[in-house]
């Protein structure tokens, strides 16, 4: 990315945040408003950190100008935000479910984006959306991202929507989600290449059989994004292996 470019990154703490935050800072710095804060500041050096709240456009509209593009990588499942919202309740409330799905997945990219569109200089906006992969998963998790994305591809003309939806994401740098990437693989050959496929493909399980994807390319797919105008729209899992590694994905 050129140095003439800027990155506004929500919820660049985050398991995935942290990776786009350290492949845009070689080029232009980019900005965590996370609702927790600057964690990880010691790690990425180079980056300008703010402490804000994405459903408060004041603590961060001022670091919004003059950026060209924003990135939205804070949601249930995927950020340490969930283990806080469920802390506040049982985790089988409906209050609970509501306030993890509606807040951290849906309102905080709406608000977001609504001050995006009203600052002149950003031009794309990259959300990160989810792959339907998870059976017996709570429908509000994909529902609210899919509300989002919706939003995002009303409002194309004025601000280029770059939604991604990546399925299971892994890192050596959390090495628990290691083994659960390897299970994943597994039963996606399981599905894809013995008659197990044939069996599940008309249940829950068969949204399972996707591929996991390491961090670093989903990031690297964000990158590229936004810096090529002509990716818009909605981004499969096999779009984002494309867009990063220049690869078709393997089946």
């Amino acid at each position: 990315m050129s140095a003439a470019k800027r990155v506004f990154v929500v919820g660049g703490s985050g398991f995935l945040g942290q990776a786009i935050c350290l492949l845009s800072r070689h080029g232009a710095p980019a900005i965590d408003a996370s609702m927790r804060g600057s964690i990880g500041q010691h790690i990425l050096q180079n980056i300008e950190w703010i402490k804000g709240d994405a459903l408060k456009p004041d603590t961060y509209r001022a670091q919004l100008e003059g950026c060209t593009a924003v990135v939205h990588s804070v949601g249930a499942l995927m950020e340490n935000d969930y283990k806080r919202f469920v802390r506040l309740g049982s985790s089988s409330s409906a209050s609970t479910k509501q306030t993890t799905y509606e807040n951290a997945n849906r309102d905080t990219a709406l608000e977001v984006a609504r001050v995006a569109r009203e600052t002149e200089s950003v031009r794309a906006f990259a959300f990160i959306s989810a792959t339907d992969f998870m059976p017996f998963l709570d429908h509000r998790y994909i529902a609210t991202k899919r509300e989002v994305e919706a939003e995002l591809m009303a409002h194309a003309q004025e601000m280029r929507p770059v939604i991604l939806r990546p399925g299971f994401m892994y890192s050596g740098s959390r090495p628990v989600t290691l083994p659960l990437a390897a299970g994943v693989e597994a039963f996606r050959n399981l599905f894809n290449k013995t008659p197990v496929g044939c069996v599940l493909k008309n249940t829950p399980f068969a949204k399972a059989a996707h591929v996991a994807l390491r961090r670093e390319i989903v990031a690297n797919a964000v990158i590229n994004s936004l810096e090529d105008p002509s990716v818009s729209g909605v981004l499969s899992i096999d779009d984002i292996v494309r867009i990063s590694t220049g690869k078709q994905l393997e089946s």
